[in-house]
């Protein structure tokens, strides 16, 4: 069996990395990638730390919150990597990555609005929970039929294009609380830092304007509504979060997003029975084959997924497709 921790595997994976996903989403984080894939002495680095410690989201963030500028490329940054090591390791092993990309409320506001109204939402994997208030938000769907805008005029406004389903409109939010294994506070300036840095940098190392833009709209909001995000494990303390919810709403709602890709196969299906056996709706934003169950049904409908990379699907049954960071949804037909 290969030793995942040996420098060779570590390698392997921070090719296919840069391959994968570098390429095509940040060429300076694919250049990075391969260069650290090639320097055997920050591969024997690596080596020891855990799988999660190693993915290269983290780390490069981690080479960015310790300094290293994204607009070098390798040939300069590698020097300074080994120079700051201490700091990014350091960094590595305190953090996570904990994306939290408001736009994604826009794929998920249909799914919300398909349900018995009011309801109250539960976010697993919250992070900084700026996706626990999506009513302080205005949307703007670009649909076939033209653009449909939802929510108060005047608010931070996200923007998506969207197919398929009912006109979209405001769900109606009476009550929110999230859970993450390490809540970040949007008074921290320190853990808003840490989110600017987990959003890559585009072309040639230049900042993605538009990602940071939302960012801080979302860390405002955040700031002057509080969301209430709980330290937890979303296998033993979603629960508790559930019955804190009850009687609360016409329907409870648990969700996430690009979560559970982070816990392990076991993990993933404690927390699956955990809400099949509950009364909670559940609505799953995740890769195409995260949840089995889901990738199954997905592939009966021949949905032809296409460019998605996410599926939205309410209680395992698939709702729509959609792009990882909300750019577009596709509500399916049911």
């Amino acid at each position: 069996m290969e030793d995942e921790t040996a420098e060779s595997a570590v390698a392997a994976r921070w090719l296919r990395f840069a391959e994968v996903e570098g390429d095509l989403r940040s060429p300076r984080y694919a250049d990075w990638a391969r260069g650290l894939a090639a320097d055997d002495a920050l591969l024997a680095r690596l080596a020891p730390l855990t799988r999660i410690e190693q993915q290269p989201n983290l780390v490069l963030s981690a080479m960015r919150f310790a300094g290293v500028d994204p607009l070098l490329p390798w040939r300069e940054a590698q020097a300074v990597v080994h120079e700051r090591w201490d700091a990014i390791e350091a960094c590595v092993r305190s953090r996570r990555t904990q994306t939290n990309e408001a736009r994604r409320l826009a794929t998920l506001l249909p799914a919300f609005a398909s349900l018995p109204q009011p309801i109250a939402i539960v976010e697993v994997g919250a992070s900084m929970g700026l996706c626990l208030q999506p009513t302080h938000w205005s949307y703007a769907f670009a649909t076939s039929a033209g653009e449909r805008l939802v929510g108060d005029p005047s608010a931070s406004r996200l923007t998506t294009r969207l197919a398929g389903g009912a006109e979209p409109r405001m769900p109606d939010v009476t009550w929110s609380a999230g859970l993450d294994l390490h809540p970040l506070s949007a008074a921290s300036d320190d853990d808003v830092r840490w989110l600017e840095t987990l959003i890559w940098p585009v072309g040639d190392g230049e900042p993605d304007r538009g990602r940071l833009e939302r960012l801080h709209a979302a860390v405002a909001i955040a700031r002057e509504h509080g969301p209430v995000v709980h330290e937890g494990d979303l296998v033993h303390d979603t629960s508790t979060l559930v019955e804190a919810a009850r009687g609360r709403a016409a329907t409870t709602v648990v969700f996430h997003t690009a979560v559970l890709a982070y816990v392990d196969a076991a993990g993933r299906e404690a927390f699956a029975r955990t809400m099949r056996d509950g009364d909670a709706v559940w609505i799953s934003n995740e890769g195409l084959g995260v949840l089995p169950a889901v990738r199954e049904q997905l592939d009966a409908l021949d949905a032809r997924p296409d460019a998605a990379d996410f599926c939205v699907a309410i209680d395992e049954h698939p709702f729509a497709l959609a792009d990882a960071h909300g750019r577009w949804v596709r509500v399916l037909e049911r």
